[in-house]
């Protein structure tokens, strides 16, 4: 007699079955509502959508009925599951491999590339499509004995969590003349001064509201004198990537036997950092702290001292982040390597943290080093200065800088719950993104699976829960709370606290603890799969003007700007990249009121400031303002604003600063919505341009 289900695996699966069911429906829903209004063939669907929707609903109910089969119906699940094992078992290995990348390579060609990816952006169906590829990847990467297991679900997973991260940061690698986001185009201007101020007809030292090694970094295109916007895009969207990767990869010390899971880890490290995102200065420097380890102190303190340099020369809010790193580090290397702390160990901790705080004179060095890459940039003109002599922004990088930028500009505690800027809100964003991890480290250290012993608890609850409320703090002041990238030094110090677990016993236990209560498979679930959904849900291809409105408005503005340079100054507040770019000429650079430098006089409510930019707007000092969309629309919560980000306070802020000066003194004569971009002209200049 065959023996029935228990009743709580039969619950389980009923629930499994229900939320298939509804996942289902709600994609299915998502397509109706695409296709309504659509036109009058069949009710309110043109012949064309009609189609495509029965199409897909006829799959979607293929998906329900093998839910159901799998769930319940154990004959015909038993018959599938054969087939499906003996057309593996036909695959080579390589084949598998080369059919899983392929299924990667299609999926986020789909998202993020295909006009498909504009057209399906509702969460229902990109769950059900993710859950598809999955599915199929867990498929291939599966044993010959069983369909799939836990284990190559969650591989599925992460590798298909990097590949979404992947296709989502290089969507942007266009030859696109203009901005991409708000801030993206005056970006590229920064970064082209670091290797590239010969560009510009400009004398004297050019400011830059940039720090150095942003600037120095994201520049190193600028060393190829004819390199193209798109490159420079591209090595952007590499700085956001491999670096990532790189730190698990560093963090993460290979088992004799386990090279396929150090790699994987560089993979989770990727996707795990993408949640914030992290700027790559500080992982870099964390990378250098992570190589310092178990190193010689003759070595390993040269290496701290470079990275705490490196991290507080970029912000000053990240100086202290690398000693902290440091510290939990060397204890649990201690503990690792002997169970117990000696005074050895102690010592080494002092030195080694010592060292990671200790930021002095890497600054000349540098200076030295980015003059030495100039000097041998093909680009570098004789006369060029050195980019050390750049002007670039350094008001944060002393303690008087920071307290100043804390004391005028104001706090949005709000932001750190839900809110219309971030929907979840810091507080719940960031739960979600660590708690899986905490959870499990937690599980791992009360269960034996990591020893550890208290004063290298404390050295880690003090020093991550330091590094949270510096990021708490940060994401909640004006401009800021729109993601969690604030968080950043908070990330970072998990991925190296994850490291340390991962050699104190995570890494022989990994595939014994899916075998443990569901709870705990489900934290490695939600580890590998919430990352996940970042880009899933919120990547999509870009969308742009056709390229022949492109031209006609890049040429429209060269004309206006040939025009009115022949009558005074042509200030770019907006799209300095135009000129980085060479797309107007030879025109003189107006280093005044860049955008994103008003943008935070705005925040801090600066009237000194501004007193001086009405002024020069009242004296018609520039013939023509190049800039964004201007309107005098203040907003309160919820309601759309002129950022288009719902960030109501800091629409406020320039309204008030910028567009009410700028349109009692200039009037608008282009306003290229598509683009965003805006062109005014003095009122009471005689000239006119085209």
């Amino acid at each position: 007699m065959k023996r029935a289900n228990p009743p709580a695996l039969h619950w389980g699966r009923t629930l499994e079955f229900a939320l298939s069911l509804f996942l289902v429906f709600w994609a299915g829903y998502e397509v109706f509502h695409l296709g309504d209004g659509s036109g009058f063939w069949v009710g309110r669907f043109s012949l064309k959508w009609a189609a495509t929707a029965g199409l897909i609903w006829l799959a979607l109910a293929a998906l329900a009925a093998l839910a159901y089969i799998f769930l319940f119906n154990l004959p015909q699940k038993t018959e599938i599951e054969v087939r499906l094992l003996a057309l593996r078992s036909k695959l080579a290995r390589h084949t598998r491999w080369a059919l899983l990348l392929a299924l990667q390579v299609l999926f986020a060609w789909f998202l993020f590339y295909s006009p498909w990816g504009s057209l399906f952006v509702g969460l229902g169906i990109r769950l059900v499509l993710f859950a598809c590829v999955i599915a199929a990847s867990a498929w291939l990467l599966g044993d010959q004995a069983r369909l799939s297991d836990w284990a190559s679900v969650l591989l599925a997973g992460l590798v298909t969590g990097a590949a979404l991260v992947l296709g989502a940061a290089f969507v942007k690698v266009s030859h696109f003349p203009f901005a991409l986001h708000w801030s993206e185009g005056n970006r590229l201007w920064d970064y082209s001064l670091a290797f590239g101020a010969e560009r510009y007809r400009h004398s004297g030292p050019i400011f830059a509201w940039i720090d150095e090694v942003r600037q120095t970094l994201w520049g190193l295109p600028f060393l190829i004198s004819n390199v193209s916007i798109a490159w420079v895009r591209f090595w952007g969207a590499l700085l956001i990537t491999l670096p990532y990767a790189l730190l698990g990869w560093v963090a993460f010390r290979p088992a004799k036997d386990g090279r396929a899971q150090w790699l994987l880890a560089g993979l989770w490290s990727l996707v795990f950092l993408n949640q914030g995102p992290v700027y790559t200065p500080l992982v870099l420097a964390a990378i250098l702290v992570a190589l310092a380890r178990r190193k010689p102190l003759w070595l390993a303190l040269p290496l701290v001292y470079l990275a705490g340099d490196y991290a507080g020369l970029s912000r000053f809010s990240w100086r202290f982040a690398p000693a902290i790193y440091t510290v939990i580090l060397t204890f649990g290397d201690a503990v690792l390597a002997r169970g117990k702390l000696t005074g050895r160990d102690w010592l080494r901790v002092v030195l080694m943290g010592l060292a990671a705080a200790w930021s002095k004179g890497l600054p000349v060095l540098q200076g030295v080093v980015v003059g030495l890459l100039a000097a041998l940039s093909p680009a570098a003109s004789p006369g060029a200065e050195a980019p050390s002599s750049l002007g670039t922004a350094t008001t944060v990088e002393t303690l008087e800088g920071l307290q100043q930028v804390t004391q005028l500009q104001p706090y949005l505690w709000g932001r750190l719950l839900p809110n219309p800027v971030y929907g979840p809100g810091i507080v719940l964003g960031l739960a979600a993104a660590t708690l899986p991890l905490i959870g499990l480290l937690v599980w791992l250290a009360r269960r034996g699976g990591w020893q550890t012993v208290l004063w290298q608890r404390i050295a880690t609850l003090l020093g991550l829960g330091a590094l949270l409320g510096v990021g708490l703090i940060a994401s909640a002041k004006i401009g800021g709370g729109a993601d969690l990238h604030n968080m950043d030094m908070f990330l970072v110090g998990l991925v190296l606290l994850a490291a340390l677990a991962w050699e104190g016993g995570l890494a022989g236990r990994l595939e014994p603890l899916l075998g443990r209560p569901p709870a705990l498979r489900w934290l490695l679930a939600a580890m590998v799969f919430l990352p996940a959904l970042l880009p899933l849900t919120s990547g999509k291809p870009l969308e742009l003007p056709e390229a022949e409105r492109t031209q006609f408005v890049l040429e429209r503005i060269q004309d206006q700007v040939a025009c009115a340079r022949q009558h005074g100054d042509v200030l770019l507040m907006d799209q300095r990249q135009l000129l980085t770019f060479g797309q107007l000429g030879d025109l003189p650079l107006i280093v005044d009121y860049e955008k994103k430098f008003v943008m935070d006089k705005a925040l801090e409510g600066d009237g000194a400031y501004f007193e001086a930019f009405e002024r020069d707007l009242a004296s018609g000092r520039f013939a023509l303002i190049v800039s964004e969309r201007q309107a005098i629309l203040y907003k309160e919560g919820e309601m759309e604003d002129t950022l288009g980000d719902g960030m109501a306070e800091e629409n406020n802020a320039w309204v008030k600063w910028v567009t009410v000066p700028l349109l009692q003194h200039y009037q608008s004569i282009s306003d290229y919505r598509d683009l965003g971009v805006e062109i005014f002209l003095p009122k009471d200049r005689s000239f006119e341009c085209p």
